[in-house]
């Protein structure tokens, strides 16, 4: 971007005027460029403009004075600005290094608790085969016990029907005995000491139907 005449002409004014000193602005030869510039200067960053430096006129040196007073608050709020902002720097500084201190701890805390849940689950995992495990042995307990159960009603149904058998053979036994006996006294009133036993079968019925017993 090219520069004006006005910024052309005061550049090389201030060359000449280098030999006051290294900051030297203005000097006798290039008051009225410097004036120029400051014009256009303040016009630019919206403070008053149209400085008559050079008069001595009280009103154009009072709207000069403002001039100087409003470019001197702007310097205190560019400074409290600064201020501020370092301030609040500092704070933001302040603020995230404790964030960061506490994002630590919360990520230690994290861990920790990881870890905790990863041996809570292998004990839960631990203590649910275990427990399975003790499903498994009562259930073949149980399917064991069935069926000794089974086998002993198996057993006790078997032999009531022995017992019943054992009681028909003992009845029949028993019968069987009364009648030999009977048949021993009344052939030992008949007089007839022969066994009924040894006479057989042919013989007791002749007996029976003559009225021998």
């Amino acid at each position: 971007m090219g520069m004006s005449d006005t910024e052309a002409d005061l550049r090389s004014s201030m060359e000449l005027g280098y030999g006051l000193g290294e900051y030297t602005f203005a000097h006798v030869n290039n008051l009225e460029h410097c004036i120029k510039y400051l014009n256009q200067t303040l016009v630019t960053y919206g403070f008053p403009a149209s400085l008559d430096l050079l008069s001595n006129d009280p009103a154009s040196v009072a709207h000069t004075c403002n001039c100087i007073y409003a470019l001197i608050q702007q310097r205190k709020r560019d400074i409290e600005f600064r201020e501020s902002s370092s301030e609040q720097r500092q704070r933001l500084l302040s603020d995230m290094s404790r964030f960061e201190s506490k994002v630590e701890r919360l990520e230690a805390q994290v861990a920790t608790k990881e870890r905790e849940l990863a041996a809570l689950t292998r004990t839960e995992q631990k203590a649910s085969a275990a427990f399975k495990a003790q499903i498994e042995k009562l259930q073949q307990e149980r399917d064991e016990f069935q069926r000794m159960v089974i086998g002993n009603q198996q057993v006790r149904t078997q032999q009531l029907h022995e017992m019943k058998k054992k009681e028909k053979e003992y009845i029949k036994l028993q019968a069987k005995s009364s009648f030999n006996g009977e048949k021993e006294r009344v052939q030992v009133r008949n007089g007839d000491h022969e066994p009924a036993a040894e006479r057989g079968p042919s013989t007791w019925n002749m007996e029976w139907k003559e009225g021998r017993w």
